[in-house]
């Protein structure tokens, strides 16, 4: 990295690090500063509530991160992050954490310490399974695990109370735990994955109304189970599906017009759905900001950022 360029992108996260701490700042966002470390400095922001960290180079995070009490929503996508941060068990309060795009491989028992936790987001890491701990998050109620590994779910999943909205997109299931009927979801993604029926546990899901099975492992309409889901729209997309009649399911969706997939998106469902099926790929959390940085201060603090590039001539 240039020298020149390290300077100025240093000494600009201290200025921001510094001017959140002196403003009291409940919002502060330093991603893409190609930081290597966490600033140590960050710990006397005691005010922040919401802290953004993606597409850097952190590999770790302070074990004191307990100074930040008033911390409720952190961004850590794209980083270098190997494992889930321990220290994270002291942020008892934090409700939205995005961890994705890190080369994390399990989320281990200090995720059941997040109790208060209502967004999660780990697409894009290296999970292969998810711990039994998650059953702890009864506040969860949006869960994002796409393009990973995951071959199973745990039985405990079944206690999560509030989830209403799951991506497991990309991962490698084929079948969902024994009492999953009990999740009150409203939005599966369950795409790019091995089932090739629709689990009998999904069927008994009142709330449901939108179930993605897109490029899995359908050969044959799983007629009975269709039937036992009339206010379900479901996605067959793409499965390898030998269709021996004519039957025509309202509520499945196998071909590709444009008038099935608008009508499969939901828009006659509430704003959210749609939101949510559509807005989410990027795993980017949105924070309303707050700072009272000008138009002319932006333009000046972005042209440091692009000396990144033409430094390097």
């Amino acid at each position: 990295m240039n020298p020149v360029y390290d300077f100025i992108q240093r000494n600009r996260v201290l200025a921001k690090i510094e001017k959140a701490h002196c403003s009291k700042a409940r919002n502060l966002n330093l991603d893409d500063f190609d930081l290597e470390t966490f600033p140590e400095i960050l710990l006397n922001c005691h005010d922040l509530c919401s802290l953004r960290l993606s597409h850097n180079r952190i590999m770790d995070l302070p074990s004191d991160m307990f100074h930040l009490k008033n911390l409720q929503h952190v961004s850590l996508a794209y980083n270098n992050l190997d494992k889930f941060p321990e220290s994270l068990k002291h942020l008892s309060q934090i409700v939205t954490l995005n961890i994705s795009h890190n080369p994390i491989k399990d989320l281990t028992k200090v995720i059941g310490c997040l109790t208060t936790l209502e967004i999660l987001w780990c697409n894009s890491c290296c999970l292969i399974s998810l711990p039994e701990e998650i059953g702890n998050l009864t506040n969860l109620e949006t869960f994002g695990a796409r393009r990973n590994k995951i071959t199973k779910l745990p039985n405990t999943m079944s206690n999560l109370k509030s989830l209403r909205w799951l991506t497991l997109e990309d991962n490698n299931l084929h079948s969902v735990p024994q009492d999953f009927c009990k999740v009150p979801l409203v939005h599966i993604n369950f795409n790019r994955n091995n089932f090739n029926t629709i689990p009998p546990q999904l069927a008994k899901i009142k709330s449901l109304k939108y179930l993605h099975l897109q490029s899995n492992e359908f050969f044959s309409l799983p007629e009975p189970t269709i039937f036992s889901m009339p206010h379900t729209k479901i996605n067959l997309m793409h499965n390898p599906l030998q269709l021996t009649d004519n039957k025509i399911f309202t509520n499945v969706i196998i071909t590709n017009t444009e008038h099935e997939i608008l009508d499969l998106l939901g828009h006659d469902s509430d704003s959210s759905s749609d939101n949510w099926d559509t807005s989410m790929v990027s795993s980017d959390l949105n924070y309303s900001a707050t700072e009272s940085e000008s138009e002319d201060e932006e333009v000046l603090t972005d042209i440091p950022r692009l000396s990144k590039y033409l430094l390097n001539f």
